[in-house]
């Protein structure tokens, strides 16, 4: 996506505002690079596996097979395997720590309404830790963070996979033939993950759909089993009220009974932080779409915009690391989608996009024979801080270069023509208040500091 200046500068001051929050939460900036290899991505195969940019390494003389990150959290995971604390030397990762990111990931998906192929994403993990603490702390900084954009109706929406992983108990999945339970699993969540786009009785046709072939992975379940999900995914009432329908339905079933604990101590450590439930809402669809979840998920929604879809999700995922060291290491941490929050706050009108430079001051060149002046004041203010530019256009006339000025939405513009030369002074105009000072031409550089 090409971004012009406007478009620029108010992405910028957007993601200043999502970092205020993050470096507010205790998050501590790293970067890694856009380039990986292959074996590092590809663990991630069934889902974004078949997005994966290839790098074709043509004359390059290597058997390391290399691509393009799809997303910042796998290449956490290997930065967390090559740097492991050592307490004698203090070098390393002191666990627990929390990481923010920001940057550039590429998929090969089909571009749609604030999807691309290129796009941002800012990511805040808290690594090394199972406490559902650190999970309500990234569901408060999604909170925070919605507010700190100016978004008045948002919703988070969290699950468990654990539960998910229960239904598939409740309704009798096992491996079939060589499709692992396990795939088939995936496979359920992948379809329940597309509820809000395509409804409940579309969802429920796809459930019991029979495979297209021996190794299609569609769960393929019976008419009684989609009935079970069905009550499953109509379960209603408050965030307590859910979880309380929920825990009779899995009666049993030990990893279902777990991830609604783990929600229920999510709820009242987010009450204790002061979050409004409004905001908050338990949804048992929810499953993101990525395999390396393996708890609570969650998923932000603005409920004036929801066509957009999910612009801030997030998850624990405590195996992803052992891919790289053979141990288990916990992690919870969400997601910006920053292109996708930038179209639906556009969307929105909550975007500043009337800034089409970053010159706070112009000076006018209504002198030609004067350009040495002129340049040893830009010179002077830029000394002092101020984003300084000469009017360069070819029409010397004030009324031109006045109202360009005014076109790129300058905060000042400093008139020096042959009268204020004379008298050794400048003109100094508030193009926001249309206030206008004289200052003397040795005190300008002064004046903008003040």
């Amino acid at each position: 996506m090409d971004l012009l200046t406007a478009d620029f500068l108010a992405r910028e001051q957007m993601v200043k505002k999502i970092e205020g929050i993050f470096r507010l939460f205790g998050f501590s900036p790293v970067e890694t690079p856009i380039i990986e290899f292959v074996k590092t991505l590809s663990g991630e195969t069934s889902d974004t596996g078949k997005h994966i940019f290839y790098i074709s390494n043509a004359g390059e003389n290597t058997d390391e097979s290399l691509a393009m990150r799809f997303d910042h959290t796998v290449p956490l995971a290997r930065l967390l395997a090559a740097n492991p604390y050592e307490p004698k030397a203090r070098t390393g990762i002191r666990l627990p720590w929390r990481r923010m990111v920001y940057g550039p990931v590429f998929r090969g998906e089909k571009p749609q309404n604030g999807r691309y192929r290129q796009f941002y994403q800012f990511d805040a993990d808290i690594a090394g830790t199972d406490s559902m603490l650190a999970d309500a702390e990234i569901v408060a900084m999604m909170h925070e963070t919605m507010k700190a954009l100016g978004v008045e109706n948002f919703i988070i929406k969290i699950n468990n996979r654990k539960i998910l992983s229960g239904l598939a108990e409740l309704v009798g999945i096992t491996d079939r033939g060589q499709i692992s339970k396990d795939d088939l699993t995936k496979e359920m969540m992948r379809i329940l993950d597309k509820i809000d786009k395509i409804g409940m009785e579309k969802v429920l046709e796809e459930l019991v759909a029979k495979p297209e072939h021996e190794t299609h992975a569609s769960p393929n379940l019976s008419k009684e089993a989609s009935l079970k999900i069905k009550e499953f995914l109509s379960i209603d009432g408050d965030n307590i009220e859910r979880l309380a329908r929920c825990r009779k339905v899995f009666v049993g079933v030990k990893i279902a009974e777990e991830g609604i604990n783990e929600l229920a101590e999510i709820l009242e450590n987010l009450k204790a932080i002061g979050v409004l439930e409004t905001a908050i809402q338990i949804n048992f669809s929810i499953a993101r779409g990525l395999d390396y979840y393996t708890g609570p998920v969650m998923e932000t929604t603005l409920t004036d915009a929801s066509e957009f879809g999910s612009v801030f999700s997030g998850g624990r995922y405590n195996n992803l690391v052992s891919r790289f060291t053979g141990q288990d290491l916990p992690a919870v941490g969400a997601s910006i989608g920053v292109d996708r929050l930038f179209a639906a706050l556009d969307h929105l009108k909550k975007l500043d996009k009337t800034k089409e430079t970053v010159t706070e001051a112009m000076i006018l060149r209504l002198s030609p024979n004067q350009d040495a002046l002129y340049l040893k004041m830009a010179t002077e203010l830029r000394s002092a801080g101020i984003s300084t530019e000469i009017c360069l256009l070819d029409d010397t006339t004030f009324k031109n270069q006045f109202n360009f000025a005014i076109s790129k939405n300058v905060d000042f513009i400093v008139i020096a023509g042959e009268d204020e030369i004379k008298k050794g002074v400048v003109q100094v105009k508030n193009l926001k208040t249309r206030e206008q000072e004289e200052v003397k031409k040795e005190e300008l550089k002064d004046w903008f500091s003040k």
